[in-house]
């Protein structure tokens, strides 16, 4: 009579280890979804889709960071009718860019007080110079000095009350070898992605690379000279081998031959600003040495929402082709 107790008594046992091991599974891969959440979400967000979706306004962030840090208004600067250079960076840029990467806070990083065009300009004091950033989701706790969103109400009384600007989405600091910054990107592979997204490639090189105040034609003879070294010479070698210019001109063509010497030997792109800060300048990364035209048709391909097109960047000197390979002969294999 007590078989089928024990039976049931058993059966109920394996029924409870049975959920037991489930609940344990289920819970194990809730965990790990959760982990595998929580990992992506300081991921950089693709900027197109952040002001598509209605996630942040252009210029609530770092945007317009170039503006902000001169007394512009970043907590208005969603509801203010954008026009001229502001307009190009949030409408033209920021609106259109697909990558999800980090770009320069400061699209301009140079000292108020630097005024005199012959001077070589300094970086600010500031906190952000040098530094790139993007948008990351609200759920980041690791924001590297960046700040923290807010929801739609907070967001509304920083606007009516013109406190300090915030914004739907959070924004951090890039880490170099952590994030996808676009300062150690090739230039080749900058125009790729600019043609993708449709976007200038004038605008595209300021956000990526860092920028200093030497002229494109200061740069062209110690570029060519470098370039005009024997094939089987190395890079310091090379870089050693350009004349100095000497003191007989002043200080400035000595600072202007150590720094290019620093740059080509980095390896870091950096953009040769010009006078201005322009939309015409001079690339160099390693012993490339880039110019960068707005094409002649300019005005067409802008007002025709081309922005790609609306700028060239040509290789002056330094950059090796590929060699071109004969077309194979599948008839005769």
């Amino acid at each position: 009579m007590r078989l089928p107790v024990v039976l049931s008594a058993v059966a109920l046992a394996q029924a409870l280890h049975m959920d037991l091991h489930e609940s344990i599974r289920v819970d194990m891969n809730a965990t790990r979804t959760t982990a595998e959440t929580k990992a992506g979400v300081c991921d950089c967000m693709s900027w197109a889709d952040v002001y598509y979706s209605g996630k942040a306004l252009c210029g609530r962030a770092n945007e317009l960071y170039f503006l902000s840090k001169r007394g512009f208004s970043a907590a208005y600067a969603a509801t203010e009718p954008i026009s001229g250079l502001p307009h190009k960076v949030c409408y033209d840029f920021f609106k259109n860019f697909l990558t999800p990467s980090c770009v320069n806070i400061d699209l301009y990083p140079f000292d108020d007080d630097a005024k005199d065009d012959t001077h070589v300009f300094q970086l600010g004091n500031d906190a952000k110079k040098d530094k790139q950033w993007c948008y990351v989701s609200n759920d980041c706790d690791d924001l590297n000095g960046g700040q923290y969103g807010t929801n739609q109400q907070g967001f509304a009384q920083g606007a009516w009350h013109n406190l300090e600007s915030t914004n739907y989405l959070s924004w951090k600091i890039c880490k170099p070898a952590v994030d996808p910054m676009l300062k150690y990107w090739p230039l080749s592979d900058l125009m790729s992605i600019a043609e993708y997204s449709d976007v200038s490639v004038s605008r595209i090189l300021r956000m990526a690379y860092p920028v200093v105040s030497i002229r494109g034609p200061e740069a062209e003879y110690f570029m060519d000279a470098v370039n005009e070294a024997p094939a089987d010479s190395t890079l310091e070698d090379r870089i050693a081998a350009v004349p100095s210019p000497g003191s007989t001109w002043g200080s400035r063509l000595q600072e202007v031959h150590s720094m290019l010497g620093d740059i080509v030997k980095s390896g870091q792109g950096t953009v040769l600003d010009s006078p201005g800060h322009g939309d015409n300048f001079h690339v160099i990364q390693g012993r490339a040495f880039w110019a960068v035209k707005r094409i002649a048709l300019g005005d067409m391909a802008y007002l025709g929402g081309h922005f790609y097109r609306e700028f060239e960047a040509t290789c002056v000197y330094g950059c090796a082709t590929g060699e071109r390979r004969n077309a194979v002969d599948l008839t005769t294999m």
